[in-house]
């Protein structure tokens, strides 16, 4: 066991606790307070290990996020798009407005299916329509973390380019 004047020193030393504290202090509140500052200091020094299965589903939802920001305005306006096909009276005019409806309907499902990844970061940006489920699914397993973002992100590479095709 530590003499107490041993334990004064071990603390002192500290940047915390100065000379007139360390005084009052008798042994076995300073033994206690040293329990104290070594767990606290041991549970802020620890490193929590990044699992790279869940920065890969990182990586795959911030490209899906990046391909919504781009097309959501275009989705956006197949509103107003529809109403200039009816009004074209082609031939392909109902199968072009079903299209399009079909887009506005499989964007729609894929956002309200989008969650976020436990533990990325992200900002939402003034004014910004980044939109997604409330939950994280914290209690998926990494893997299938992972590749629950590859399919949302594989998903949105499909409509967005169904929407480029009948766009031209």
């Amino acid at each position: 066991m530590f003499s107490q004047q041993r334990c004064i020193n071990l603390i002192f030393h500290s940047r915390f606790v100065n000379r007139q504290m360390i005084a009052m202090l008798n042994h076995s509140r300073l033994i206690s307070l040293m329990l104290v500052w070594g767990s606290l200091w041991v549970a802020c020094t620890s490193t929590e290990k990044k699992d790279p299965l869940l920065d890969e589903a990182a990586r795959y939802h911030q490209q899906a996020t990046e391909i919504q920001a781009v097309i959501e305005p275009q989705i956006d306006r197949i509103d107003s798009l529809k109403t200039v096909v009816l009004a074209s009276k082609t031939s392909n005019a109902r199968a072009t407005v079903a299209t399009l409806d079909s887009l506005k309907t499989a964007f729609a499902e894929w956002e309200a299916n989008l969650v976020e990844v436990p533990g990325m970061k992200h900002d939402h940006k003034v004014g910004e329509k980044h939109k997604h489920g409330d939950n994280t699914l914290k209690d998926l397993p990494a893997d299938q973390m992972r590749d629950l973002q590859r399919e949302l992100l594989n998903n949105i590479r499909q409509i967005e380019a169904r929407l480029t095709a009948v766009s031209k």
